[in-house]
């Protein structure tokens, strides 16, 4: 439920509320309409984790809008649509329409009516959980209607709000029948009363809460189910401000879900969100969202799957002509009455310039993977675009100047090494006897990267090119009935970079590009001996901090994730595996820049390291496992399976600067989802591990760089919960063993103005191996982690 509740409704009202004062005198109208035309590439349209198909894209977005009102009312109705056309997959061709009207009017001067609705022509994302395997997308009609009544007096304000939302799927070509959507269709109705008080800080406290109905139009849908429910969710929450440029609310509460079907589970469980949204000076700006829901889903025997959803996003507005962001998002899925849970990450890059006051040009990247507990529902997808728009309205004032680039250092050319450690993981398929094998093999390994480019300052904004070589990777093997591996030997690139200076000169960065990588595979099974070296592209994306060191030295920690072309390796005679593969790499190092050193004058106040502090951290890596055991037939299986995935987390500490070096103590705890697993289908070993939970404390060492840096080491101890499912076509076992690990890594800090803080930390822990028993066997387990955490901190 979102903070403040969770309709369209009371959303526009938490955003209206407080402008009511600032709403003309006089009557309005205004119209406008635009369309933009522009051109992408998809590396992965089904996401899929093997035998990926990719294809380049092309869309028109065409809107018109118009707004009429008053002092006291006010009308905008708009119409927006967007047509996609692939150049090779045109089953995936799309045409998406939206009409929409929001109303308000102004009752007294102490109650406001809000009302409106909206009614899209859609198609389902492949990505979307519930997407069913089409051979075209899911076509549906969604239409919404909202009503409000809004109120304020004195201390005091209170909202009433109803929504109506009605769903209606089309079916859809499978692979030789027809996939019915038909018991996808329903109602879903909410109903919901909020009410505040404002206490004398200025906040205003408040409590909310909700009854909703999700009624189907078919009693039982494809797999026998009623899937009819009603719930509620309720709850109490803060709002208000922290300074002049920090707004935003807290929200905790309880939700409960009851079907009608009894051999669907009911669903209770916490509620809570956050919104805070930042405005800087120069026109940088950022937000923070956090909400929990219940959704509806498909999949049998499941009664619903809880959505916990947030996401992180800056924008740098620098002028009417240009803006920029960046942002990263994470969805986990737990779904109720089925042993299923997701987690799916984003990140994205974006950036458009105005040529003059109505035309535009814009390009933006965008990355996506998911890491499921299910073998063979991972997936990465990288996709790219361009564009080209023009507006009907003007968008700046006629006199607004164009965009000037230069700017002293972070801006200029540089050269720079760095030294990485990465995790190489590939997701293989493949026939085995009469089924299919599906599994994650990786493991993690050094390297020595080169790098040199150029950026450009637009104010605070950094615009960058770079180019890479790296030498040495990763490597991983399979040793047992069937002998095969991959191998990292180099690898050059080219990426773009986007980014924000700090008044400090460090720099915080946002990259995506392309790679060219020589991979080594070697498979061997009975007569079957199989060895090449070639190349693969890859697509990167990334993110980093960098922070100057001397008058022309930097210092940067970055990481980044690549996902290769996936390929057929011969495994047997007139058979093959399909190896698809990726990468996550740490890099930390420094260089030297060429650039125009800043004046004197630009000097500021150094930042304060020591003291206490607290932090929130979100972070990616990848989970080792080494793994031995006997097979059928006596054979000795040994090998290291890896996977990927994101964790979020809290930190806390105490530090102290003596001279220039730093000392400090942490405690931290994550919660994550990275797992890899095995299946054998129909019949054999069906086996993953995850990593649940982990806390722990370390102790912390390093050096101030420049005045507004900290380059650090670390060292210590944390307990690690470790979940294994182990199957066989006999018996199955769960494991569920907390391991003492010893975790080390290094990081950058860098100040971001006042009290917070920003740090790029990497981590590799260590764990004792232990044995999993199922009948008169066991398998042997040794975990080793390597995590990736962007944290920001606040000092208290």
């Amino acid at each position: 439920m979102a903070c403040g509740l969770p309709m369209p409704a009371f959303a526009q009202a938490s955003r209206n509320t407080d402008a009511k004062e600032a709403r003309p005198a006089a009557s309005k109208e205004q119209i406008d309409a635009g369309i933009e035309f522009g051109a992408g590439y998809n590396d992965n349209i089904y996401v899929t984790r093997n035998r990926e198909q990719d294809d380049f894209y092309f869309f028109v977005r065409p809107f018109v809008r118009a707004e009429i009102g008053s002092a006291t009312t006010s009308l905008t109705v708009r119409g927006d649509g967007e047509i996609g056309r692939y150049a090779d997959l045109g089953s995936e061709n799309y045409e998406d329409w939206s009409l929409a009207a929001d109303g308000r009017a102004r009752l007294s001067a102490a109650f406001s009516m809000i009302g409106g609705g909206e009614w899209e022509w859609e198609h389902e994302n492949r990505a979307s959980p519930e997407a069913v395997a089409g051979t075209e997308p899911t076509r549906y009609q969604r239409g919404y209607g909202y009503l409000g009544l809004l109120g304020s007096s004195g201390q005091f304000s209170s909202r009433l709000a109803g929504t109506v939302t009605r769903y209606v799927f089309k079916d859809v070509p499978g692979a030789g029948q027809t996939i019915n959507n038909d018991d996808r269709d329903r109602v879903q109705s909410e109903i919901g009363a909020r009410g505040g008080v404002k206490l004398k800080s200025g906040a205003e406290l408040f409590a909310q809460g909700t009854f909703n109905w999700r009624d189907y139009d078919s009693r039982f849908d494809d797999w026998g189910y009623q899937r009819n429910s009603h719930g509620y969710s309720a709850g109490i929450g803060l709002r208000g401000k922290l300074g002049e440029e920090l707004s935003g609310e807290v929200f905790a509460g309880w939700m409960e879900q009851d079907y009608r079907d009894v051999a669907l589970p009911g669903v209770s469980t916490w509620d809570f969100g956050v919104v805070l949204d930042w405005q800087g000076k120069h026109g940088l700006g950022g937000s923070v969202r956090i909400d929990r829901s219940v959704e509806e889903t498909t999949l049998p025997g499941a009664s619903a799957y809880i959505l916990t959803s947030g996401r992180v996003s800056l924008r740098s507005d620098l002028s009417p002509r240009v803006s920029a962001g960046i942002g990263v998002s994470g969805n986990h899925y737990h779904y109720v009455g089925a042993d299923r849970t997701e987690f799916v990450i984003g990140g994205d890059v974006w950036g458009r310039y105005w040529l003059n006051r109505h035309l535009y040009v814009g390009t933006s990247y965008m990355y996506g993977e998911r890491n499921s507990n299910a073998a063979g529902f991972d997936y990465e997808q990288s996709r790219f675009q361009i564009s080209i728009g023009a507006e009907l309205s003007p968008h700046f004032a006629a006199d607004t100047p164009r965009l000037a680039l230069g700017g002293s250092v972070p801006a200029g050319a540089y050269a720079g090494i760095l030294f990485g450690q990465g995790t190489l993981i590939t997701g293989l398929d493949g026939p085995r006897g009469q089924g299919e094998n599906t599994a994650d093999f990786g493991d993690h390994g050094a390297a020595a990267v080169a790098v040199a480019g150029f950026g450009a300052l637009a104010g605070s904004l950094y615009l960058g090119a770079e180019v890479e070589g790296t030498l040495g990777g990763p490597d991983w093997k399979h040793s047992g009935d069937r002998m095969f591996s991959l191998g990292k030997d180099d690898a050059f690139g080219v990426s773009a970079r986007l980014g924000w200076a700090t008044a400090q000169r460090n720099l915080v960065y946002g990259r995506f590009g392309m790679l060219s990588t020589r991979l080594r595979t070697a498979y061997i099974y009975e007569e079957n001996v199989y060895s090449e070296a070639a190349r693969h592209t890859g697509l990167s994306a990334g993110i980093g901090v960098e922070a100057p060191a001397g008058a022309a030295g930097f210092i940067r920690a970055e990481y980044i994730t690549v996902s290769y072309d996936d390929y057929d390796v011969p495994a047997s005679a007139g058979a093959f595996d399909n190896f698809s593969s990726s990468e996550t790499q740490f890099r930390i190092g420094g260089g030297v820049r060429f650039g125009r050193a800043p004046s004197a004058d630009d000097a500021l106040p150094p930042v304060e390291f020591g003291g206490p502090y607290v932090g929130l951290e979100v972070g990616h890596g990848a989970l080792t496992s080494s793994n031995q055991g006997t097979r059928s037939g006596g054979a000795e299986l040994d090998v290291t399976r890896a996977s990927r995935g994101g964790l979020i987390g809290l930190y806390a500490g105490f530090g102290a600067v003596i001279d220039r070096t730093y000392l400090g103590v942490e405690a931290e705890g994550d919660v994550s989802t990275v797992n890899w697993n095995i299946e054998r289908d129909p019949s054999g070993r069906v086996y993953s591990a995850d990593h649940d939970y982990s806390f722990g404390g370390s102790a912390r060492a390093g050096a101030l760089i420049g005045d507004a840096a900290l380059v650090y080491g670390r060292i210590g101890v944390v307990r690690t919960r470790f979940d294994i499912r182990y199957a066989t076509s006999s018996q199955a076992v769960r494991s569920t063993e907390t391991r003492t690990g010893l975790r080390y890594g290094v990081g950058l800090e860098i100040g971001l103005g006042g009290r917070a803080r920003l740090r790029a930390d990497y981590a590799i822990t260590e764990y004792s191996a232990y044995d999993v028993e199922y009948a008169e066997n066991s398998d042997r387990f040794k975990h080793g982690e390597s995590l990736f955490r962007l944290g920001l901190s606040w000092s208290l």
